[in-house]
């Protein structure tokens, strides 16, 4: 990122005669949204890293890999069928997890050119910067799984708990990318090399293929379901699945929520007091 970039982005709050506007004077929620859609404009001008790669994995493993184990679902001990029914709820949520390094290495890089060094001189709120990146890092995920959905529905996945259970799915999305990109983000702000959050990539695949978003425990061997029942992903897809083909328990749905709060509270537990030291730096 240049000056020409952050110069556009601090001139929002300059006043009609070219004087600086204290930011302080506005409400948190104007801040946040003045920050978010300045996010949303630098996401645009890479669409590839943030919008368009997210969905390319999700989109691969939904029919190729799909393709390949469709025979698996003719088991009698398979729960879902088709194959891609079962599959289509944890890709989604993948979609959330892919890209996550994208946002921790832009404010990396928003301290490095001297972003948020400028935001600080205009009194802007450090809680409205972070707020604004979490809620961006809950949106960004949103078009990559609906083409999930969409691709998962053409090719045999339903909605047993009808169109309102689309609306849980995406809320799902959001959160789950929020608590697994504090990840990211804790890495950024430790190690403040924009290259550490992308190495963290592979990351995903771990805790895909160590979870059910593939394979229901009952098929896999003893060590592997042994790790999916400790793997915070797999209750994260099973309240997934129970949306999107049911049945919607409170079984499947609380485990999921309890992951998603306590991922949430412990990330930004970390994620937080860093950024706090960042700013002060």
């Amino acid at each position: 990122m240049t000056d020409t970039d952050v110069a556009p982005d601090t001139a929002a709050w300059r006043t009609p005669h070219g004087t600086s506007q204290s930011v302080s004077q506005n409400h948190l929620a104007g801040e946040v949204w003045m920050l978010l859609r300045r996010n949303i404009r630098e996401a645009l001008r890479s669409p590839v890293i943030a919008f368009i790669f997210p969905v390319l994995f999700p989109l691969f493993a939904e029919t190729l890999v799909a393709s390949s184990y469709a025979r698996v679902s003719s088991l009698e001990s398979f729960p879902i069928q088709p194959y891609t029914a079962y599959m289509a709820p944890g890709m989604m949520l993948l979609a959330g997890m892919m890209g996550s390094g994208y946002s921790a290495t832009a404010l990396v890089l928003d301290v490095q050119t001297g972003f948020l060094q400028r935001l600080r001189l205009l009194n802007v709120r450090p809680s409205a910067i972070l707020l604004s990146r979490i809620i961006f890092d809950a949106l960004r995920v949103l078009p990559a799984a609906v083409v999930v959905l969409l691709v998962g529905l053409a090719l045999g996945a339903r909605l047993e708990s009808g169109p309102a259970s689309v609306v849980g799915l995406l809320v799902m999305c959001s959160a789950w990318s929020v608590a697994y990109g504090g990840l990211f983000y804790i890495v950024a702000l430790t190690t403040w090399n924009p290259q550490a959050p992308l190495a963290m990539s592979p990351l995903f695949i771990l805790l895909m293929f160590t979870s059910t978003a593939a394979m229901p425990t009952s098929l896999q061997p003893g060590w592997l379901a042994s790790l999916a029942h400790y793997n915070p992903f797999t209750y994260v897809t099973e309240g997934a699945r129970a949306l999107m083909t049911g049945p919607v328990t409170a079984h499947a749905l609380l485990p999921a929520a309890a992951v998603l709060v306590v991922g949430i509270a412990l990330t930004q537990g970390f994620v937080i007091p860093l950024f706090r030291r960042a700013v002060e730096r």
